[in-house]
């Protein structure tokens, strides 16, 4: 009668462990979780690589500084004297005060003096000095562009490429970020159910001995369920690993203010990845929609545009080369600058006026410098066009992903049901003494191989979503 008892009570043990295995996978400890708005806002603000990202910014500014520095008022100084033997042969101090303009028009202004026995007649100038103001004006060449109006145009497009290379970097810096976490999340989800199925396996494995020595189950079971424990410890440890690795590299990412790498622990978890939260983030508009979105804005098909644009100014400096140099200066010249009593008209006398004129007979060096840069130009469109085409291709690839892996989530969610439903079956036919724990296992094997496949599926769907979004290149917002 005491046998018997113990035998009830062994049995009810373990019908009452296997009935509440599926309920038991669920429970976890209460840990610190890192989200993955938290994630990506600590790798937008902290990381090195987005930091560094910051940086063209400044830099494009730097340039387009130094663009603007061709318009720079600028002052001249220069004095020279020469004395020998007791003699000041020469004296001469020059200033002057240059103004460029943005049609290539220089104004400028200054005051000269000169002294000496021996000054050269023709730096020979009143004893008060002479004053002058002038022009230079390009008459050909360099009329309609020179090298620094295009210098600024270039730099001025300069900035707007480098804005879009930042976001290039940051989407790549992101798409990688938001894949280790994908992978770091799912291993987290191996790892949580097998541990569980660890501790289920143990009690099993010790009600099955408590059983077998009472006489209710035959020694074999005994083996059976140590086999699934030793398994089950296996499968642990290599998600442990998997776990510990993949947190690892997700510490990559994480970085402090003050640019000190901040570690990772095994107290901070990453946030579930649901069906449900993927489904939310992402509407799947129409292809055509997309794809003319990622024509307009993709920051990779815009720095074509801007390399595009900088080379037809190029271009049309090139043609300005193929023009004679052509070039027209005119001084005023009075004393102590009193122009005004100049009573006759300033063409005709106090003047001093030149004609600079320069022309190669072939163009040889204008006319190849113009073909490269039309070679560039060519270069640069069928890049465009290869990429813009490769862009889309990849959009195409990633929207039918997206498509079939909600389904197929949706598919395997059911599946697990029809897998539970199986487990919660075979234990009531085992409890009726219609099946063997063998079976049982078998059962519970295939319901833990579909918890992990659907977390691989619902990480498979989070990396391709960051995917696609990278395609279109938005994945920074």
């Amino acid at each position: 009668m005491t046998v018997v008892k113990f035998t009830c009570i062994a049995s009810c043990m373990l019908l009452l462990l296997l009935s509440n295995i599926n309920s038991a996978y669920s429970q976890t400890e209460a840990q610190k979780t890192l989200t993955v708005s938290e994630f990506i806002e600590i790798v937008k603000q902290y990381h090195p690589l987005a930091k560094q990202a910051n940086l063209l910014s400044k830099e494009a500014q730097a340039q387009l500084l130094i663009a603007q520095s061709g318009w720079d008022p600028k002052i001249y100084s220069n004095y020279t004297n020469k004395t020998f033997d007791g003699n000041n042969y020469y004296s001469y101090f020059e200033n002057k005060l240059s103004i460029p303009t943005w049609y290539g028009v220089d104004l400028y202004a200054g005051y000269d003096f000169s002294e000496g026995k021996y000054l050269n007649p023709e730096n020979t100038l009143p004893n008060d000095g002479l004053g002058y103001i002038g022009i230079s004006i390009p008459l050909a060449r360099n009329l309609v562009l020179d090298k620094q109006r295009a210098s600024l145009k270039q730099a001025r497009i300069f900035r707007e490429s480098n804005e879009q290379e930042r976001i290039l970097q940051l989407n790549d810096l992101l798409l990688s970020a938001l894949t280790a976490y994908a992978e770091w999340s799912y291993a987290y989800n191996e790892y949580s159910v097998y541990k569980e199925a660890v501790r289920v396996a143990k009690l099993r494995f010790d009600a099955t001995k408590v059983t077998v020595e009472y006489g209710d189950r035959s020694a074999i079971d005994t083996v059976e369920a140590l086999t699934q424990l030793q398994q089950r410890k296996f499968q642990y440890n290599e998600a442990l690993l998997h776990f510990w690795n993949t947190g690892l590299e997700v510490s990559n990412y994480l970085w402090l203010e003050n640019d000190l790498p901040r570690g990772i622990d095994t107290t901070i978890i990453p946030n579930a990845i649901l069906p449900v939260n993927l489904n939310d983030e992402i509407k799947l508009s129409k292809l055509e929609e997309l794809s003319e979105q990622l024509k307009l804005s993709h920051p990779a098909l815009l720095n074509y545009n801007f390399k595009l644009n900088q080379l037809n100014i190029e271009r049309k400096l090139k043609i300005e080369s193929l023009k004679p140099l052509l070039n027209f200066n005119y001084n005023l010249l009075l004393e102590d600058f009193k122009f005004q009593s100049n009573p006759e008209p300033i063409y005709t006398n106090n003047y001093k006026l030149g004609i600079n004129f320069t022309m190669p007979l072939t163009f040889m060096q204008g006319r190849g410098e113009l073909k490269l840069t039309n070679l560039k130009i060519q270069e640069t469109k069928l890049a465009f066009d290869y990429k813009q085409q490769e862009l889309l291709n990849k959009l195409k690839t990633y929207y039918n992903e997206l498509v079939i892996l909600k389904q197929q989530i949706q598919l395997y969610e059911e599946t697990i049901k029809s897998f539970k439903q199986l487990l919660d079956g075979e234990t009531a036919r085992l409890s009726n003494g219609e099946s063997s724990l063998f079976l049982v296992n078998t059962r519970e094997n295939r319901y833990l191989e579909s918890q992990i496949k659907l977390s691989e599926l619902q990480s498979k769907y989070f990396k391709t979503e960051a995917s696609y979004k990278w395609t279109i290149g938005t994945i920074y917002k």
